[in-house]
């Protein structure tokens, strides 16, 4: 099979892989009954889906048909990923075992998700349920109310099994549950309970037992500045980052302590300390900022500060690495290497690792890839920086989906492969021809289904009206493996498949 990926000079191959998706990949992998048994009864999200007389009866059923059962059930626990609040919310209080008159209650007080609301709930169940509120409390956390990357879609077991057996591919898997959102706890106050490091220790036993090493990503996020913090002070939140920071560093170096691959080398080999500092968008002033100061007063110094402790207690062998998109854009790659410079004159050594994550289009033009490996050529030449590629992927922008899409398109599917295989050639030529010495690729979208890019597009076309059902756009062809059904001849019987395969 073809493998969309670039032929590029490294060893360091990785692949972007949800908790979601791996809890679903272990579901797969499960070889004898009693393998799926223990995986149901650990599992945080399966907690209480299943009877202690359904789980009896499990070691009487067909085993492939059983993972598909379960692998079903555990999709059923997810709404859609455009679900109104109230649903997410209810499907949440539902799973966690609250009785359906507190669910209503809880429903009728619910705005957002501030710290106001999480106060009152606090209280409010610990009221309630004062033998058992900390078991809520926890499921609550642990429990995955909304999908996401398509997880609910109805062939996903095979498209998982197509990936898992394309697992090889890579030596690092890419996972995000050390996120101080999905670390930090939020309905307990105290350090031993607030961070919860449930999905990191579940994603690493996947890891270890798989052989591959992880790169985390990341401990500070763009998503924790506009959902966990909002609201908080400034002294809030550095406080809370010194904590978690700590803490998570601590668990790190634990982990790599005791846990090694069939190599010898830590399980942990990397971890994104910085991601998305800059600002998407420009500012009234058209320029682009740091979001953190602009937000919340929080200085590129204050952040070195932060994380002095990460550097002091850097775990033996582990890269750390500040993550941008978007740096084919002249101007915010001009924002971002003044960033890098800040941190670097703040806090030297901090990061030794600048990670361009990549998520392009078929509009990016050559010439801007080719300016943006020229400038990280004289950043690596000048300041010894290692250089990634952290989350690749080539996909068709909206404008480009909508000449795929109807019963006489413009550009039929076997053109956007012809014209992505070209792309990928011509973009490895460009990183080949600079001269960068790039020490790892990581690939976002692993599969044209298991796809981020497939559900932005689809949900802004469906809120412009253009299209009336997600049906209608079927892929953004943005996978490392063509797995949609419109094209599977195409991927099996590719004249490219000798030529171009990496692996």
């Amino acid at each position: 099979m073809e493998l969309y990926s670039l032929n590029v000079n490294t060893s360091n191959i990785g692949g972007y892989f949800s908790s979601e998706q791996l809890s679903m990949l272990s579901i797969v992998q499960c070889q004898t009954h009693e393998e799926i048994i223990s995986f149901v009864q650990q599992c945080e999200q399966l907690n209480g889906v299943f009877s202690k007389e359904d789980i009896q009866s499990f070691i009487n059923q067909d085993l492939e048909q059983l993972k598909r059962n379960v692998f079903k059930k555990y999709q059923d626990t997810l709404v859609p990923h455009n679900s109104d609040r109230q649903t997410i919310l209810n499907n949440t209080l539902y799973h966690s075992n609250i009785k359906s008159e507190d669910i209503e209650l809880i429903k009728k007080v619910y705005t957002d998700k501030n710290t106001e609301f999480i106060a009152y709930i606090r209280e409010y169940i610990k009221r309630r349920y004062p033998d058992r509120y900390k078991e809520i409390f926890k499921h609550v956390h642990r429990f995955i109310s909304i999908e996401r990357d398509q997880n609910k879609m109805p062939n996903l077991y095979d498209e998982l099994v197509l990936l898992n057996e394309n697992l090889s591919t890579f030596n690092t898997l890419l996972i995000g549950s050390l996120k101080p959102e999905v670390v930090i706890n939020e309905f307990f106050s105290e350090d031993q309970e607030q961070f919860d490091f449930y999905f990191a220790n579940n994603d690493l036993e996947f890891a270890l037992k798989n052989n591959k090493h992880v790169r985390f990503h990341s401990l500070l996020t763009k998503g924790a500045a506009e959902s966990l913090f909002k609201g908080k002070s400034k002294e809030e939140i550095l406080k809370i980052l010194t904590s978690y920071v700590k803490t998570t560093i601590d668990f790190v170096n634990e982990y790599n302590s005791t846990h090694r691959l069939t190599d010898g080398t830590p399980v942990i080999s990397a971890i994104d300390l910085f991601n998305e500092i800059v600002s998407f968008d420009k500012n009234s002033q058209g320029l682009y900022e740091n979001i953190w100061e602009s937000n919340y007063g929080i200085t590129i110094k204050d952040l070195c500060n932060v994380f002095e402790y990460a550097k002091t207690h850097k775990p033996q062998g582990v890269s750390y690495l500040y993550n941008e998109p978007f740096l084919e854009d002249p101007e915010r790659r001009e924002k971002v290497f003044e960033v890098l410079q800040s941190i670097n004159s703040t806090s030297d050594g901090l990061i030794d690792t600048l990670g361009s994550q990549m998520h392009i289009t078929f509009r990016t033009s050559d010439e801007q890839i080719q300016e943006c490996f020229r400038d990280f050529k004289l950043l690596q030449d000048s300041q010894k920086m290692n250089v990634q590629i952290t989350e690749f992927d080539l996909s068709l922008s909206e404008r480009e989906t909508l000449k795929t899409i109807g019963d006489n398109p413009e550009i039929p599917y076997e053109k956007v492969y012809s014209m992505k295989r070209d792309k990928i050639d011509i973009i490895s030529t460009i990183i080949n021809s600079s001269g960068i010495k790039l020490n790892g690729v990581s690939y976002w979208s692993l599969t044209d289904n298991i796809d981020c890019n497939l559900e932005r597009v689809r949900t802004n076309l469906l809120n412009k009206g253009i299209i009336s059902d997600i049906s209608q756009v079927p892929t953004v062809c943005g996978g490392l493996i063509p797995t949609s059904s419109q094209y599977s001849n195409l991927y099996n019987n590719s004249s490219h498949n000798d030529d171009h395969k990496k692996y």
